[in-house]
């Protein structure tokens, strides 16, 4: 897996409001191959939901960009940064992983220094980390605080909100069993097939499956017609 492609598509399987930044797709080192995910906050200033954009797509002073895979923003936006490896985890290490072209990296606002995370963003970040478990094929056990990945001179994600790493990574795992990963018939159907064409089919899905509650004539027609959609979109993918 030299480029994360997958990413926008698959944070939007799970639900989740995706911004693609110019360039993503090309944007760090081809050496990428991750086995898991490294968590950590931008130390941005509280006020507004993505201050740290620039910084994590051209990097500091004395670290290059990108300085992560995706930023999530304080409303919960997720902002695709890059497809290759980024500088995020350093040194440092978990469940034998080292390196950062091991684990994708999420930068999350927050100013680390006791802005509490509102309940909503911890939603967004518990899905965004099972999204990316989802989309990599890799387990939640393989998800880590920054803190986790180098305990000797890293503090963050930190703030009232944040969970214990265990207890993240318990968040993690139920979210993948809540409907929204790919299942194992899904992602073969995607190594064959268009990934847009196969999410348009599950929205389709999911409308023919709301309107069979109800039974009126109108609803029969509109339910042919999506019957209908259904069908010619698996036989552009047939």
């Amino acid at each position: 897996m030299p480029r994360a492609l997958w990413l926008p598509d698959t944070l939007r399987a799970h639900g989740l409001t995706v911004h693609e930044t110019p360039g993503w797709q090309n944007r760090g080192s081809s050496t990428l191959n991750p086995s898991g995910v490294v968590c950590h906050h931008t130390a941005s200033a509280a006020g507004s939901d993505h201050p740290a954009l620039g910084t994590v797509i051209n990097g500091r002073p004395d670290l290059n960009g990108p300085l992560c895979n995706v930023l999530l923003a304080r409303n919960g936006d997720c902002y695709i940064i890059a497809a290759g490896t980024a500088n995020h985890a350093g040194t440092g290490g978990w469940r034998g992983l080292s390196g950062n072209s091991s684990v994708l990296g999420i930068e999350a606002e927050n100013n680390g220094v006791g802005e509490p995370w509102p309940a909503h963003q911890i939603d967004a970040y518990v899905r965004l980390c099972a999204a990316m478990c989802d989309g990599g094929g890799f387990t939640p056990d393989t998800v880590c605080y920054h803190r986790e990945w180098a305990p000797t001179r890293k503090p963050d994600p930190a703030g009232p909100g944040i969970p214990s790493g265990d207890e993240w990574r318990r968040r993690v795992a139920e979210a993948l069993t809540q409907g929204d990963a790919m299942t194992a018939d899904d992602r073969a159907y995607v190594d064959a097939h268009d990934l847009t064409l196969l999410l348009e089919i599950k929205k389709l899905d999911a409308r023919l499956t709301e309107r069979m509650k109800f039974k009126s004539r109108k609803t029969r027609a509109e339910l042919a017609a999506l019957k209908a959609d259904i069908s010619a979109l698996e036989a552009k993918v047939g």
